[in-house]
C-alpha cells in the first residue's frame, strides 16, 4: 500500500527456477553498541508475530512453477535456529517479488506476493499462505491492506478501481472468505479512500485521507468508532495510493499510534478507546521509547526524530523486548572497514544500548 515502489526496490528477489545453496553459519562477532553476524546476500528481515525470521530468495526446487519461500527463525543471539518451508502454489513466472507490511513499527506482519507487478498472495505467517486468484481479483480489484486476528482468521482489504469500491473481507482458517462487506455499508459514508489499514487487538483501523477520519471496525466488519483527524494532519492531500499519514504500534507498551512521518512535527497521536490524543512529550512512561519508520527513531520522549544512515542500514526492527536489529553492508565490528560487495551483516542492538547507539547516529548529521 504506502511506500510501495520503495518497497519493491528494496524487498524485490528476481530468481530462475534453481534451488539456493544450503545456509551458511556465521560466527557472531562484537561490535561498541552490540552483536553482529554475516548472512546471505539477498535475506529479508522478516517479523512475525514478535518472532525474527530471515526469508532468502524463493526457490523452484522441481524446476517448475511451485515457489518455496524458507523461514530461518532468527534467535537472540544471531543464529538460525530452525527452518520451515512454506509453498507458493498459483505463480505465473518464476519472478517473484516479496514485499513485506511490517518493516519497521507497521503493526501488520503479512508479506504480500508478486508476479512481476501482479499480486498473487498473501504469506500470513510461515505456514499460512492465500492466494488470490485472478478471478477474485477480476472481481474486487487489488489487496490494498491485510491483518491477522489472534483466532487464526485474516482479514484483506481489496480495492476495485473502476467503481471506486474497496471491501473488507475476512478470511477462515481453511482461507476461504466468511464474511465480506463493502467499507461504504459498514460505515455508511461515501466519500471515502483508505490510504492506510492496521489490525491491533483484534480490530481493524483504517485512515481515510479523503473523510480525514480513522474508522474502527470489529472483527465481525461492523463499525465501532469514528475519530476525526484532528490539527494539521488534516491538511494532509493524500496520493493515488498512499499517504505520508500512517499506523505504528509501540511493541514494549503496546499502544498503537497515527502520525505523518514526513511531517511529524504535526504531532504523534496515541489511538485510545476515547479516541485520538496528541502525544505529551516528557512523560516518564515514554523516556527511550521510540517508533522506528523505515530509516527514522521517533522519541516519544522528546520531541526528535533521529535519523540512521539509509548508506549502512537498509532493514531494521524494533522488537517488543526494545532490542534493535537491522540488517546492512558494514561490518560494524571493523568500522573502518570499506563495505565488501556481497557481504551482508545482521546486527542487533539491545535496549539497554540503544540510546547511546542512536547518539552515535546523531553525530553522524
Amino acid at each position: 500500500m504506502k511506500k510501495l515502489i520503495f518497497l519493491l526496490i528494496i524487498c524485490s528477489c528476481i530468481v530462475v527456477g534453481c534451488a539456493s545453496e544450503d545456509f551458511k553459519v556465521y560466527r557472531t562477532k562484537s561490535f561498541q553498541y552490540g552483536e553482529t553476524v554475516e548472512i546471505e546476500e539477498g535475506d529479508k528481515l522478516q517479523l512475525f508475530k514478535d518472532s525474527l525470521y530471515l526469508i532468502p530468495e524463493v526457490t523452484f526446487p522441481d524446476n517448475n512453477l511451485r515457489g518455496q519461500v524458507e523461514f530461518r527463525k532468527i534467535a537472540p543471539n544471531l543464529l538460525s535456529e530452525k527452518s520451515t518451508l512454506l509453498e507458493l502454489t498459483n505463480l505465473e513466472s518464476s519472478t517473484v517479488d516479496l514485499t513485506p507490511y511490517s518493516y519497521s513499527s507497521n503493526p501488520s506482519g503479512e508479506i504480500t506476493i508478486f508476479n512481476p507487478h501482479k499480486q498473487v498472495g498473501i504469506i500470513e505467517s510461515p505456514e499460512k499462505y492465500i492466494p488470490i486468484s485472478p478471478k477474485m481479483k477480476q472481481e474486487k480489484g487489488d489487496y490494498i491492506g491485510t491483518g491477522t486476528f489472534t483466532n487464526g482468521e485474516n482479514v484483506i482489504m481489496f480495492f476495485e478501481e473502476t467503481n471506486g469500491i474497496y471491501t473488507l473481507t475476512r478470511w477462515d482458517k481453511q482461507k476461504k472468505i466468511n464474511k465480506e462487506a463493502t467499507l461504504t455499508a459498514i460505515t455508511k459514508e461515501k466519500n471515502l479512500s483508505v490510504e492506510n489499514m492496521a489490525v491491533f487487538e483484534d480490530e481493524i483501523y483504517v485512515y481515510s485521507g479523503k473523510s480525514n477520519k480513522v474508522y474502527i471496525i470489529s472483527q465481525d466488519l461492523e463499525l465501532l468508532h469514528v475519530w476525526n483527524i484532528e490539527g494539521e494532519m488534516r491538511k494532509v492531500v493524500p496520493d493515488k495510493w498512499s499517504s505520508s499519514v500512517e499506523f505504528a504500534i509501540q511493541r514494549e507498551l503496546h499502544e498503537l499510534f497515527i502520525y505523518n512521518y514526513v511531517q511529524p512535527e504535526q504531532g504523534i497521536y496515541k489511538i485510545t478507546k476515547n479516541g485520538l490524543k496528541k502525544l505529551e512529550y516528557g512523560q516518564e512512561k515514554y523516556r527511550d521509547m521510540y517508533i522506528y519508520d523505515y530509516d527514522n527513531f521517533y522519541s516519544l520522549f522528546e520531541n526528535q526524530v533521529i535519523r540512521t544512515d539509509t548508506e549502512d542500514i537498509y532493514q531494521g526492527v524494533l522488537m517488543k523486548n526494545g532490542d534493535y536489529y537491522f540488517t546492512t553492508t558494514k561490518d560494524f565490528s571493523h568500522p573502518q572497514k570499506e563495505p565488501e560487495e556481497g557481504k551482508v551483516y545482521l546486527n542487533k542492538v539491545s535496549k539497554k544500548k540503544l540510546p547511546s547507539f542512536l547518539d552515535s547516529l546523531k553525530s553522524k548529521e
